[in-house]
């Protein structure tokens, strides 16, 4: 997120939208993360002399200048670029341990009303309202993110503590914030930087991991780790620009059959017994008479179901009773995840 290089703005970069209907071949789309480092040197927007060697199917934005309550001051002439481009973007944001002015002034948020000696209080409102001043950045510059990563590393310009529990209170603040406005957020971070920064806190949120080096293979082996606790979505390696892949699990897939699945082509009449029995009884709805025996109340309840979903009224369990009761159903599946991460520009 740090490195200082130009920003792409030259025509005949031509980027691809990337569809949910895209399936396993969508594992490592390439894309990029662009902020205030690409901003030229007067601040005023991004450079024309460099752009990528390849096709941008995404870019994640920064929202902050590097730190909380602050705006990238090229944000607005990179979603100009992406819209031209018909690039999608997502957003990410930089919070940052905060300053004795700003602490005195999160008295009131979320979390409450502080007193002047509440420093947990104070931490987690700031926290929040870091996390709203990037949205409202976010919205004015009509950045249409569907969710939002947090960028959670060391910094030399607001450190964050020595403390892990203080910097956990602000890093909860920022999530509560985006929670508030129901924007998903997942965390940018290293094993390393999270461990050292906010101590053994976990969460399950989406991780976004760099794989430390220029080589894509160092980013692709990064899927398979962790920093939080939870599933790592994209990682990244630097070359001449932040580079980002999508992770396997971000891939479409088509699901998988429930339990019931096994049982579709199962003849169930007055005296059978067993776990599909049990089964049927379940889908039925009836948990009170979930007994594994098919007895005469499980006849009333098929009776019921039938009629209902205008099969054939004979009482037993047969094939199409089995699809109704939903063993053709999917579980798990999902279209391609980056639709979760990014959108186009209108």
């Amino acid at each position: 997120m740090r490195r200082a290089v130009t920003w792409l703005l030259a025509a005949g970069v031509l980027g691809a939208a990337v569809t949910a209907s895209q399936g396993a071949s969508t594992t490592y789309t390439h894309g990029y993360d662009i902020s205030w480092p690409q901003c030229s040197n007067d601040g005023n927007g991004p450079s024309a002399t460099a752009k990528p060697s390849s096709s941008v199917h995404y870019v994640i934005l920064g929202l902050t200048h590097g730190a909380g309550h602050t705006v990238n001051p090229c944000l607005a002439a990179q979603v100009d670029w992406a819209r031209s481009h018909r690039v999608p973007v997502g957003a990410y944001l930089v919070p940052s341990y905060p300053t004795a002015q700003q602490l005195a002034a999160a008295s009131s948020g979320p979390y409450g009303g502080c007193t002047a000696t509440d420093k947990n209080c104070r931490l987690a409102n700031d926290g929040a309202a870091q996390a709203a001043d990037a949205i409202a950045v976010m919205r004015r510059a009509g950045v249409p993110a569907p969710m939002v990563w947090v960028d959670v590393e060391f910094r030399h310009v607001h450190p964050w503590s020595h403390s892990h529990s203080d910097n956990a209170r602000v890093v909860e603040g920022v999530f509560t914030g985006l929670a508030l406005a129901h924007l998903p957020y997942g965390v940018y971070t290293t094993s390393y930087m999270w461990s050292h920064i906010v101590g053994a806190m976990r969460t399950s949120v989406p991780n976004w991991l760099p794989g430390g080096s220029n080589k894509a293979e160092d980013a692709r082996a990064q899927c398979r780790a962790s920093a939080t606790g939870g599933a790592t979505w994209l990682t990244q390696y630097t070359r001449h620009f932040d580079e980002d892949l999508t992770c396997p699990v971000m891939d479409a897939t088509p699901g998988h059959h429930g339990p019931m699945w096994l049982y579709r082509n199962t003849v169930l009449a007055v005296g059978s017994t067993g776990p599909a029995v049990r089964l049927a009884q379940q889908a039925l709805g009836q948990p009170a008479n979930v007994t594994g025996s098919y007895d005469v109340r499980t006849v009333a309840a098929v009776v019921a179901f039938q009629t209902l979903h205008q099969l054939p009224v004979d009482g037993r369990i047969d094939n199409d009773d089995w699809r109704a009761l939903g063993a053709y159903k999917l579980y798990g599946g999902h279209g391609f995840l980056l639709s979760k991460v990014v959108a186009p520009v209108s």
